[in-house]
């Protein structure tokens, strides 16, 4: 018996099964959402063998497309509940289908060459939005606590429609609503109802896009493969490797590199999978061009190429012609790195706020990453404080992934054992956490005339003086000169924040939770109040919007999706300016 993934599954085959099954399977189903995860799976025979009580279901494959790659050996299959209950249990992804990017003609990509050509809509483009936009509908009704398997096989349904129609963005938006969702109803810890909501918005905005334009942008149809531009970067320095692993049932690594003509170029290997496959491509092989080697060495040499080709967000193309060789390895020392590091922290914050607000298909690769020179001071909570050498600010460095399987946990306790030590950082700057950054890559700062008993970082040579957080393990021997126990702040002062958009977004994200029903619960003083503070404390919008919320159960005014999406578009821009004004006080002060 081999240790394998669990497979995936296909959106239409989900809807069909839910669809199939009588009403008291779907009840019990409902009930229970979790009854798969107490039956044993086992690999055997490149099948997955689930033993549920006295039944065995069979899964073949590693992604189920058709109902005949699942058999139950109960005699109400496949209408049955052990198949239900198993199918819904896993990962639904779409069908890869990225395999050879699409090349353009023109020698410059066409943000260069003009305005962007809009996309004409078809009536079958119409049908599957609005079949979409039923379901985001119904969710929204009924609220995410309440959705049962019913809605659930009508997302995956309009999920396949779209994809089928070519809506890519609405197809991918909608399978992470679908995961968001069963996570929600699963309690799993993973569960993120913030982000669901933000989903949810997303693909509300989407469907009023397609349903009421006879064109639109490119942005608003998606695409299954990017569109690559022929690109000479010269030479591409290996910067850092990053694993993936997302809530929609993908895993990998992606590199970030520098290319002689300044700009961040991406390559990456991620597919439906678990933590497993983000360790084999760090250790087995990432395919950039004609050349194929672990992100671990991509990340850490430096290589040349012709024919080289790049989407508009700077992910490298993988066509026929291309040929990339390998000529040494990179350096973090190198003029055109430190450069990097040598920009004044309030301009590169400037830059990511300024690339923040644009499509995601409009946003290069490493629109996101700050470069930073300072000092470890010691661990507050699960973060660490870093004192940028600039100016004395303290900044959070924290967790920039959870998952257990990876160290960027463990490295940040690590080195909070080293108060003091000098260190050059690539961090990741999230927009919605201003008081923190998220750490990628760490490497010694060189300092000519060191203090005999300051702390240093001393790698092995196989990581060529750069630590990736989240796929290397800090050893205690690596830090020389450090302290015993963890150096603990208990105090880290905090920037003035105002709460009352906060207490917008809880109620904006409680709708969608609890539905229509939920708004009856909420008493009218309840709401006078939240109302007449925000409304004393200058959001006369966040108030009137929030007005809004109570007439939604009454009936009187705007539909919940329209009050929904409307708090959602004002959020997104109040937020985006306030977060900025705490993140350059922040930037600016010193602790």
């Amino acid at each position: 018996m081999t240790k394998a993934p669990r497979p995936t599954v296909a959106p239409h085959v989900v809807s069909a099964i839910i669809d199939a099954t009588p009403d008291r399977v779907r009840r019990r189903l409902d009930r229970n959402p979790q009854a798969a995860e107490e039956w044993s799976w086992q690999w055997i025979q490149n099948t997955w063998q689930v033993e549920a009580g006295n039944e065995t279901v069979v899964l073949s494959g590693i992604h189920l497309e058709t109902m005949e790659q699942v058999v139950c050996s109960c005699l109400l299959a496949p209408n049955c509940f052990h198949i239900a209950a198993c199918l819904t249990s896993l990962d639904v992804v779409l069908p890869d289908a990225s395999a050879e990017p699409v090349s353009a003609k023109s020698t410059e990509p066409s943000e260069e060459q003009g305005e962007v050509v809009e996309m004409e809509l078809s009536p079958r483009h119409w049908r599957a939005a609005s079949e979409f936009a039923r379901a985001l509908t119904g969710i929204l009704e009924t609220g995410v606590s309440n959705t049962g398997v019913l809605l659930h096989s009508q997302l995956l349904r309009s999920v396949h429609q779209c994809r089928a129609e070519g809506l890519h963005r609405a197809a991918a938006t909608g399978l992470r609503i679908m995961t968001g969702t069963l996570e929600f109803r699963k309690r799993s810890p993973e569960s993120d109802p913030l982000q669901l909501a933000l989903d949810l918005a997303d693909a509300l905005e989407t469907t009023r896009r397609l349903q009421n334009e006879n064109s639109v942008a490119p942005y608003w149809v998606g695409s299954s493969r990017r569109t690559q531009f022929p690109v000479d970067p010269g030479k591409l320095q290996g910067l850092l490797a990053e694993p993936v692993l997302t809530r929609s049932g993908y895993a990998g690594a992606t590199v970030v590199l520098l290319g002689g003509d300044g700009r961040f170029y991406s390559v990456g290997e991620v597919r439906p999978g678990d933590e497993q496959l983000a360790r084999d491509a760090y250790r087995g092989g990432v395919e950039m061009g004609s050349l194929i080697q672990p992100a671990h060495k991509l990340a850490r040499n430096l290589y040349v190429g012709t024919d080289l080709t790049a989407s508009l967000q700077g992910r490298l193309g993988r066509g026929k012609k291309v040929k990339i060789i390998e000529q040494g390895t990179a350096s973090w020392q190198t003029r055109e790195v430190q450069a990097l590091f040598q920009r004044p922290v309030l301009d590169q914050w400037n830059v990511v706020f300024q690339r923040g607000v644009l499509p995601e298909v409009e946003q290069p690769a490493g629109w996101d990453l700050v470069f930073l020179t300072g000092s470890v001071q010691g661990a507050y909570g699960s973060a660490l404080l870093f004192q940028l050498a600039e100016n004395g600010a303290v900044l959070k460095l924290a967790i920039e992934n959870e998952h257990p399987a990876l160290f960027y946990r463990e490295n940040l306790r690590m080195l909070s054992h080293a108060p003091g030590l000098r260190l050059q950082i690539i961090a990741r700057v999230r927009l919605q956490e201003p008081d923190r950054i998220f750490p990628l890559a760490v490497t010694q700062h060189i300092d000519p005339a060191p203090a005999a008993q300051e702390p240093r970082l001393e790698l092995p040579e196989k990581l060529q003086g750069c630590l990736l957080l989240g796929f290397d393990e800090l050893q205690r021997s690596h830090l020389v000169n450090a302290e015993a126990h963890e150096f603990l702040f208990h105090k880290y002062p905090q920037a003035e924040e105002s709460d009352d958009l906060s207490r917008l977004q809880r109620r904006w994200v409680a709708l969608m939770i609890g539905g229509v029903a939920a708004q009856r619960k909420i008493t009218q003083s309840t709401s006078r109040d939240e109302i007449r503070l925000l409304q004393q404390n200058g959001f006369e919008t966040a108030a009137a919007l929030l007005d809004q919320f109570s007439r939604v159960a009454s009936g009187e005014g705007p539909s919940i999706v329209d009050v929904f999406l409307a708090t959602a578009v004002y959020l997104k821009h109040a937020q985006h300016e306030l977060i900025k004004s705490v993140a350059f006080e922040r930037l600016a002060s010193e602790d």
